[in-house]
């Protein structure tokens, strides 16, 4: 397992501070976000100078480019679609295996579900010719937002392209078993976002109380469970809410965070 982080929690830099900044805290791999109201550290932009621009930027630091993680920008779902295969593109030009994004829909809408399978279906038909995994996490008021909705999406979407991104944080809103969900999802299961939650009655949670081993999910037991399936993707850090922070605290999250997973990885082996 990989340990990463989003560029999101850095919205105040440019990719070449960001991915400075991560290498400082001590990541390996990072997560390139492209999210309209929070940060966008990539473009769907496919011009050779830009993408050279990028690569030199992570090798110059010491960083692996491990994911996308984007929230399609379009009015019309042929637009969103459109949208997200550029990505796919940058994806594929950076070597990028996973482009994550999050589940749409509404919970117990059956129109809107059917949309949303048929939209995704969609997404995994031009992220398999390019050789792109599509990493999609399920949470609370989607029409993918528990362990038996994500299995439905997976049994009903039959695309190899088509992957989990797993979120410990939605298994506990769900009110789910962390075992019991990775033991189910198991393969499927390409990548990874973390941070932690204190509890329902605390929502929105504060970026503090989101760091890792402040609050009640029990990483080193899913950190187990995914070693047991053989997991080997990112463990990727999603800290959203921290946009105001100065950049010494925002600092600060990362690296606490990068020190709690790293000891966790220690008392695994």
């Amino acid at each position: 397992m990989k340990l990463a982080c989003s560029t999101v929690l850095f919205n105040q830099l440019d990719l070449y501070g960001t991915l400075q900044h991560l290498a400082w805290a001590g990541y390996e791999g990072a997560e390139l976000a492209c999210l309209k109201s929070h940060a966008r550290h990539v473009e769907p932009d496919t011009h050779k100078a830009y993408l050279d621009d990028i690569k030199w930027t992570a090798r110059k630091h010491g960083i692996e480019l491990l994911a996308i993680h984007l929230d399609a920008d379009g009015n019309t779902v042929e637009e969103k679609i459109k949208y997200v295969t550029k990505m796919f593109d940058v994806a594929q030009k950076l070597n990028i295996p996973v482009v994550a994004i999050p589940a749409g829909g509404k919970t117990g809408d059956k129109e809107l579900t059917k949309q949303e399978f048929k939209y995704i279906g969609k997404l995994c038909e031009q992220a398999e010719s390019r050789g792109i995994t599509l990493a999609v996490k399920y949470h609370k008021g989607a029409s993918i937002y528990n362990l038996a909705t994500q299995i439905q999406l997976l049994n009903e979407v039959k695309s190899p392209a088509l992957g989990v991104n797993l979120d410990p944080r939605e298994i506990y809103k769900a009110g789910e078993d962390y075992s019991e969900v990775i033991s189910k999802l198991g393969k499927k299961i390409v990548h990874t976002h973390i941070r932690d939650y204190p509890s329902p009655e605390q929502e929105p949670a504060l970026p503090e109380e989101q760091i890792l081993g402040r609050g009640k999910i029990d990483y080193p037991l899913i950190l187990r469970k995914l070693k047991q399936v053989g997991y080997q993707g990112a463990l990727s850090l999603v800290m959203v809410g921290a946009f105001t922070y100065p950049l010494s605290k925002q600092m600060g999250i990362a690296a606490e965070c990068r020190g709690y997973l790293n000891r966790c990885l220690q008392e695994l082996k």
